[in-house]
């Protein structure tokens, strides 16, 4: 009888146990959810209403306060996409990316350091490789990296936060990926940034010509400036200025039928233009308000992932 009534115990004991972790779980993985979803929304804003997308080679921005949002980091190839946040604390890898402080913003010389858990948003690094594209989304600008090695470290070699001679980015998660408990390790991505900002060179001055050899050149008339044309590829649930002043974005995609749901953001008149399954091949014609030039937005493919496509300016 006691013996029976033990196994009673126990069996309630561990039901209790097991719901009370589930609804740990459950509430975890919601207040992240709900925290990405805010984040992305306030960062969409933000994006939507800068000037220009572009500031690399401006002055470094101040210091972030802990917990402030910094931008959105996305790998395409492992359809990873997260809200960066400054600090490395658990509070905030609990739901987000954390910015290590310390270390660079994005877009600013030095090496910029993130943090995440492995077995929550940085769990697709395990599949991470060389050559890797990495896009990192701020109000302040976009910037594009190249995955140039991984490797595995200690928790205390601070030496792969060090700053190099080029800016790159540093990405920071425990290892191994499948190691219960406090793991032992920590896997490390670095990445270099692609068309880092550099100083113009200066003109050469042409050898002025003596009078004896100057040709007459022949009269023309007023040259007709010719229409321009951007190429460009979103991917999903991403957006990228294709030219300055028109930030494109892909919010679905819908590669069997050829068609993608986007929008566009025109500054400066800060008006969206928003275009539910349109289809490939098919041109959309619009008009800046500040000037009233033509403009033609063309979707040439539609993937599983990323919309390619062309932008016509004419003059």
């Amino acid at each position: 009888m006691t013996s029976h009534r033990a196994r009673k115990w126990t069996e309630i004991f561990l039901l209790v146990a097991g719901a009370i972790a589930v609804g740990i779980w459950g509430w975890s993985y919601m207040r992240r959810s709900v925290f990405q979803n805010w984040g992305n929304r306030v960062l969409d804003h933000r994006m939507h209403s800068r000037p220009q997308a572009s500031t690399q080679g401006r002055a470094a921005p101040p210091p972030m306060q802990n917990g402030a949002l910094i931008g959105r980091l996305a790998i395409p190839r492992l359809n990873m996409r997260s809200v960066v946040r400054e600090g490395a604390g658990q509070d905030t890898l609990d739901v987000a990316l954390g910015h290590i402080p310390g270390t660079a913003l994005p877009g600013q010389p030095g090496n910029t350091g993130i943090a995440g858990h492995r077995d929550t948003l940085f769990r697709g690094l395990r599949k991470i490789e060389k050559d890797d594209a990495i896009e990192f989304q701020t109000p302040a600008g976009s910037y594009s990296y190249r995955v140039e090695s991984t490797g595995i470290v200690k928790p205390d070699d601070v030496a792969v936060l060090r700053d190099g001679r080029r800016p790159e980015l540093t990405l920071v998660t425990c290892y191994p990926f499948y190691y219960v408990g406090s793991a032992p390790d920590r896997f490390i991505v670095k990445a270099r940034l692609e068309n880092p900002p550099t100083a113009p060179a200066a003109p050469v001055a042409a050898p002025a010509a003596s009078h004896a050899d100057r040709k007459p050149q022949p009269a023309v008339g007023p040259s007709r400036p010719a229409i321009r044309k951007v190429a460009f590829q979103v991917h999903d649930w991403q957006s990228r200025e294709v030219v300055p002043g028109i930030r494109l974005g892909v919010s679905r995609t819908d590669a069997a039928r050829n068609r993608a749901s986007v929008w566009m953001f025109v500054t400066p008149e800060r008006h969206t233009i928003s275009l539910k399954n349109q289809p490939a091949h098919q041109g959309v014609f619009f008009h800046g308000h500040d000037d009233g030039k033509q403009r033609e937005l063309m979707i040439t493919g539609v993937t599983a992932n990323s919309v390619t496509g062309y932008l016509l300016l004419r003059p």
